[in-house]
């Protein structure tokens, strides 16, 4: 009986699984081209357990890495004696210290994520990409953790190892999807932001969201204490407090990659006439004549907002990535991380 029951809580936790990866992977063939990447690190590596990556600091591994001279105390079984033998001086063997990577992906879900339709959600393709950077961590023995900001009911899932806590990871993911999805408060039709529609940029600031990208990240939960990579996953309609959250991540020593997710129907609206556009953030609606000169317009401001947000990345060392949510995820892996070296192929 106790068998029994084990295999029936088995088989429940299988038939689970299988429903997360459902909703997160529909093609699962890319699962396999993941397990063959890592996520790059640069030279922020650090870890608290061994891994197999080449951190910046000397320890104890099998890869040697310089010489040095012998000081009193040292330990004599790194001594290279054939070095020894042939100028009469010691010098003792060095090795990388070899250690793990954190990656810590912040993925977005304030209500203008849930934006794009079913098949180009930014939070989907959010999501998609947490659990693709996530598996690739964990595939390659580092760490992951994930912290969910900007929506009502911020979220956090502790740092995990190993490839068999992919579960974890998948079940957390998913479940954010589904709850976001019934609390879709708006169509997708009418959804798009007055805040990018209209007087440009200003406008744009007057109508965003009430919290600023520091504020809802700080309600996400601490920063990393340890040095690692970050990822922000976000559509970057906040209304200040980007160029904050970047100089805090980088004080505490991360290497930050900014995932900016747009929409089809954000990038080029297919609107017309007189309609009552709805804030997704406020619930605030504004009436407004769209007619291809003010359309033509919003097109030039997304465009400087994109490069505005490009620049500041540029100028405080953070890596700028834009992603149309409309590209499948298989191509926004392979012709965009691994072409911007955000995840590098290691087979």
């Amino acid at each position: 009986m106790n068998g029994q029951g084990s295999g029936s809580g088995s088989g429940a936790r299988d038939s689970a699984f299988s429903g997360a990866l459902a909703k997160l992977f529909p093609d699962t063939s890319l699962l396999n081209r993941l397990e063959r990447m890592k996520v790059a690190a640069g030279s922020r590596v650090k870890g608290t357990m061994a891994g197999k990556r080449r951190s910046s600091t000397l320890g104890g591994s099998q890869e040697f890495a310089d010489y040095r001279p012998y000081a009193p105390g040292d330990d004599i079984r790194r001594l290279d004696w054939n070095v020894y033998g042939r100028t009469g001086r010691a010098y003792m063997r060095q090795y990388w210290d070899e250690q793990e990577l954190t990656l810590h992906v912040y993925v977005d879900i304030s209500p203008s994520m849930n934006f794009g339709g079913e098949q180009a959600s930014k939070l989907r393709c959010a999501l998609q990409l947490a659990a693709c950077g996530g598996y690739a961590a964990l595939s390659g023995e580092d760490r992951i953790s994930v912290k969910l900001f900007g929506g009502a009911a911020p979220a956090e899932l502790p740092a995990l190892r190993g490839r068999g806590s992919a579960t974890r990871l998948f079940h957390f993911l998913a479940a954010a999807l589904e709850q976001a999805a019934e609390q879709r408060s708006f169509h997708p039709d009418d959804g798009l932001k007055s805040s990018a529609i209209g007087e440009g940029r200003a406008a744009m600031q007057q109508h965003a969201a009430a919290l600023s990208m520091r504020e809802a990240i700080a309600q996400a939960g601490q920063l990393p204490h340890r040095t690692g990579v970050t990822w922000i996953v976000s559509d970057a309609m906040f209304e200040a407090g980007i160029e904050h959250t970047l100089l805090s991540l980088l004080a505490a020593r991360q290497q930050v990659v900014f995932l900016h997710l747009l929409s089809p129907e954000e990038l080029n609206p297919s609107l017309t006439g007189e309609l009552n556009l709805l804030d997704s953030e406020l619930g605030t609606g504004k009436e407004v004549a769209l007619g291809s000169r003010l359309l033509e317009q919003y097109r030039d401001t997304v465009n400087e907002y994109c490069n505005e947000l490009k620049k500041l990345c540029a100028e405080h060392g953070a890596l700028y990535i834009f992603i149309d949510t409309s590209k499948p995820m298989e191509q926004i892996v392979q012709h965009t991380l691994l072409r911007a070296g955000v995840l590098h192929s290691h087979s």
